[in-house]
């Protein structure tokens, strides 16, 4: 490895559950589900719980009642809502919020410690909305995600413009985990 290669390697951060997420990544195929996967891949990372993500995908169709309110956590069998995510998330006993108008620089210096930022992406045409988890960033590659739309364990890079682009249209929509 020369200097250069070395210098790019050292600018590399990724996060504490890279592995850990990419050992328990479930793949979706085809399907429109992938805040369902996502969950079930954090579920079964960090509680060791088994989850149906095709049964979680109609569970979550349903609203539920938490206190006096309705929780309509996903349109059925298409978009599911951050606050559907996290509602999912908490019931198996993971930590999470969201919120909107995260700076990406908070995102890039909190990657290496132990939190989780799950990025809504969106494209206005062809109409389309996606979610993954953050696990790397490298300033050559960009954003590094446990994408459930690939098989296999690996990273999916997304140049940063590109991710920039897509995360601006949902004003930075983000799901953030504390395992």
């Amino acid at each position: 490895m020369n200097a250069i290669e070395e210098t790019v390697s050292f600018a590399e951060i990724v996060s504490p559950f890279a592995e850990q997420i990419l050992q328990h990544l479930l793949y979706q195929s085809n399907r429109n589900d992938c805040a369902p996967f996502t969950i079930a891949t954090l579920v079964h990372a960090f509680t060791g719980q088994r989850v149906n993500p095709l049964e979680l995908a109609l569970e979550m169709n349903k609203p539920v009642w938490r206190g006096i309110r309705p929780v309509i956590r996903r349109i059925p069998n298409w978009a599911t809502f951050p606050w559907g995510i996290v509602d999912v998330l908490r019931q198996f006993g993971i930590s999470a919020r969201w919120r909107f108008l995260i700076q990406v620089e908070e995102v890039v210096e909190h990657l290496p410690h132990p939190i989780l930022y799950l990025p809504i992406l969106l494209s206005w045409h062809p109409l389309w909305a996606h979610v993954m988890t953050l696990i790397a960033y490298h300033p050559a590659r960009g954003f590094g995600f446990a994408n459930t739309q690939l098989e296999g364990a690996k990273v999916d890079w997304l140049e940063e413009t590109r991710f920039l682009k897509l995360w601006n249209a949902t004003y930075h929509c983000t799901v953030i985990v504390t395992p």
